[in-house]
Order: C-alpha cells, then structure tokens, then sequence
C-alpha cells in the first residue's frame, strides 16, 4: 500500500479545508462574530498544515495502483470529517463524537443532524461551516467516482459509456485537471444557485446555506425554512440541475467536453415519468408541491420544503430516491445508468436464446462501447450490496426506541444518504437521542453506504473479474 501517495492527494483535497477556513474568518470579522473565532484559526492552521506537508512527501506516482487508488478514496471518508469536526468540538457546540457525527452527516451529505432541535441557537459562522462541509464531501466524491471508480482499470461506474474518449489510466496523471474543472464547476453551479434564489423571500444567510446544499444535494438547512410556491419552484429547479452531469455547464460553456449527455435525458425522462405517477397518487397536493418533493428525493436530498406528509406517495419518493440523478453528480442513487445495463444485458441475452444467430450491439447512451457480462455482473452485485447494507443498517435500528416503519424506511434512505425527513415518514428520526453506540455505528453504515460497497465491489471485480 502506497500511504504516503494517499496522504498527498488526500492533503491536495484538504486545500478546500483551508480555503472554508478563510472564508468562515472572513464572515467573523465582517460581521463581528467574535466569539469562537479561534476555531476556525485552529482549523486553519491544522489543515494548512496538512497540505504543506505534502510537498515533502515522496513517492512514485506510477506505482499509485488499484490497491493505492481504493485506500483512497476510503481514508477521505474518515480522514476529511476529522479534520472539519473540530470547529464543533472545540467551538463547545458538542462533544467529539457529535461533532464526528455531525461533519460526517454533512460530508456524506447525508444531512441528519444532532442540532435538529436547537438549529435556531447557532451562530450564523457555525451554521456556514456546517453547509461547507456537504461541498466538500461532494467534491471528493465526484473526484473518487472519476478518478478510482470510474477509471477503465477498476471500471465500477460506467463512466466509459457517457466519456467522448478514453483518457489515461494514470490517477496522477489526471488528478490536477479533475480537480480544477470539478472546483470550476461547482462554482458555476453555486454561483446560478444564488442568482436564482435571490428570487425568493429568504434571508440572505439561508440563500447562501441554501445554495451550499443544493449544488451538494445535501440535507442540511440553517432553519425552518417555509417557502412560497413560487420559491418551491425555483428550489425545484436548482435541485434539478445539480442532479445532471456537473460538467454540463462546463461543457455549454466549452471549458470541457470530454462527456456526452445522453444520460441527462434519461434521467429528466424518468423524472417526467414520475411527476406523472405522482400527480396521479396525490390529489391534495399542488404542482408546486409536487415538483419539490420529486426534486428533493430524486437528488437523494430528503429534505422536505413542502412540510407535508402524504403516506400515498412515500414508496413512489422512495424509488426516486433509488434512482438517484447522473452519474457524474454528487446524488447517491443506484443511478439509472445502471438500471438500464441490468435489463438492457437481460433482454439482450433473451434475444439471444430467440435468436441464436443474430448479430447483436448491447450497448446504451449511443455509446460505442459494449455492455460486457463484467458490467452487468458489477450493477447486479453492488444491489446485492446496497441490500445487505440496508438490512444491517435496520438491524442497528433495533438497538433504538424507533417503529418498525420507520427503522426501515430510514435505513433504506441512509444506505442511499437521503434525509430521513418528515417527506417519507410521519415524524422525524431525532439522531442526538441515540445512544453512543447506536451514533457510531451509524457513522460506520454512513461511510460503507458511501464507499464500501464500491470499494468492495472494486477489489472483487480487479482480482477476480478479468
């Protein structure tokens, strides 16, 4: 295992860290927020501090493998929300492991939150760095499904059936480049997030914590927020657009066109198939309504704008939540891409036994690439995964004083790391009242849901699978 060429990509990663760090001193200062100041100093000089280190760090970056490349994007998962914890728990907002729980819910944009009672107590720079964390999570993840997942040697995200061409297999090689268009990218996104939400009748702060969400299609809010129609709307939209391919902007604006976008119109079919279904199955909701619940569980976001709940249309909100948006974005669904490589293979291998002699191109997206068994054994067996992930995660659900009902539905909703709102359940799932065990294994089940499985699935596939 190549440690140190870990630590140093992961310490490049941690620049955004400082770059948070900056801006949280900034708002302090501006807006005279003294108080606890120093935390985010701290913070500052620890992650400044990683990132110089890894100017002395030497190794091979050829020899950065398979092996290097899944220790990678598993050591984020848990070195990252480390490192963004300490302002909660040096700031006294909780205890260490709160604050564990509370970076890694925002990180794996998850959303659950110990402060879902006392939202309204914190400071406006607390409340900034909590939204932060969901980008930068995002970041990493978008930066792990290209560079480990989606690199042709592991092949587990079908990146190779949207990609114009093939680049090179070398991680560090590509890394600088991934980095700096996926940063332009969420920058663009943030920045229309704002314009449009200028339209609403939200404070200026919940605009910003807003749009830091939304572009991250997290599940954090920085208050009860109660939106208009028309802002439902505009939310609608914005959660939308962070579903697609994050390098569609970058490819409208000819900054990279290394993707096609066939994809995007499957998912914004399907997304039309279920706003039909729901408009159908829930006659006491508006358009308005309808539209943000969709957006909001298809984004695997969960949180719920509308504040209703409609016990008609939680299994319909669950399998949007399932499908998740494109593969290229920070959503967590099973993806669509990989629906449609399961029954594309099965039906074509039934065409086959019909028709023994016919020449058939599975393949999907236009793509000039083939659907090849190892691709569908992939799809078949990370569902397997996601499963087992999901009933395990209901069997630490006992542990606490929760329904059947709801321990269900919210470990279905954690292994896709969707809010576990009031949307699909009658009443909210309260996190700070678990017992410490029952918080460390959920953050346990919150990085698997993330990235074992994947990673499991990668190891598998590169020793066994040729």
């Amino acid at each position: 295992m190549n440690f140190g060429g870990t630590f140093y990509y992961l310490g490049k990663i941690n620049l955004l860290i400082v770059f948070f760090s900056i801006i949280n001193l900034l708002y302090c200062y501006y807006f005279d927020f003294k108080i606890n100041l120093e935390i985010y100093f701290y913070t500052f000089i620890v992650s400044i501090s990683f990132y110089l280190i890894t100017f002395k760090i030497k190794f091979k970056k050829k020899n950065f493998r398979t092996n290097n490349l899944i220790l990678f994007s598993i050591t984020g998962w848990i070195l990252l929300p480390l490192i963004m914890s300490l302002p909660f728990w040096l700031g006294g907002y909780a205890n260490l492991l709160n604050s564990y729980f509370e970076t890694v819910s925002g990180i794996t944009s998850f959303g659950a939150s110990i402060f879902s009672n006392k939202i309204n107590l914190l400071d406006p720079p607390i409340l900034l760095w909590r939204s932060s964390t969901q980008v930068i999570g995002s970041i990493y993840f978008i930066m792990t499904i290209i560079l480990v997942f989606g690199n042709r040697a592991i092949n587990i995200y079908p990146l190779k059936f949207i990609t114009k061409k093939k680049d090179t297999v070398y991680f560090s090689l590509n890394f600088s480049k991934v980095f700096n268009n996926v940063v332009y990218a969420y920058i663009i996104i943030f920045l229309i997030s704002l314009f449009f939400l200028n339209f609403t009748d939200l404070r200026m702060l919940d605009k910003f914590n807003l749009s830091l969400t939304i572009i991250s299609t997290g599940g954090f809010q920085s208050s009860d927020l109660i939106l208009s129609n028309f802002d439902q709307i505009i939310v609608s939209l914005l959660l939308i657009f962070s579903s697609l391919n994050i390098f569609l902007i970058l490819g409208i604006l000819k900054i990279n066109n290394s993707y096609t976008y066939e994809e995007d119109k499957s998912f914004l079919a399907s997304l039309i198939f279920f706003i039909v279904i729901l408009f159908i199955f829930s006659n006491d909701l508006s358009l308005s309504e309808i539209l943000v619940q969709l957006t909001s569980a298809i984004s695997n976001s969960g949180i719920n704008f509308s504040n209703n709940y409609n016990s008609n249309i939680t299994f319909i909100l669950i399998t949007a939540s399932f499908f998740g948006g494109c593969l290229i974005s920070s959503t967590a669904g099973f993806k669509i891409s990989r629906v449609l490589i399961i029954f594309n293979k099965i039906y074509f291998e039934l065409l086959k036994l019909l028709t023994p002699s016919a020449v058939i191109n599975s393949t999907i997206y236009k793509s000039g690439e083939k659907i090849e068994f190892k691709d569908f054994y992939s799809s078949s067996l990370l569902l397997l995964l996601y499963i087992l992930l999901f009933v395990a995660f209901s069997f630490v659900l006992t542990l606490e004083n929760i329904s059947f009902e709801n321990s269900f539905l919210t470990s279905i909703l954690l292994t896709f790391n969707t809010l576990p709102s009031t949307m699909y359940m009658s009443e909210s799932i309260d996190f700070n009242l678990f017992s410490e065990l029952a918080k460390i294994l959920t953050i346990l089940m919150l990085i698997l849901s993330k990235v074992t499985p994947i990673s499991l699935l990668a190891l598998i596939k590169y020793r066994y699978i040729k």
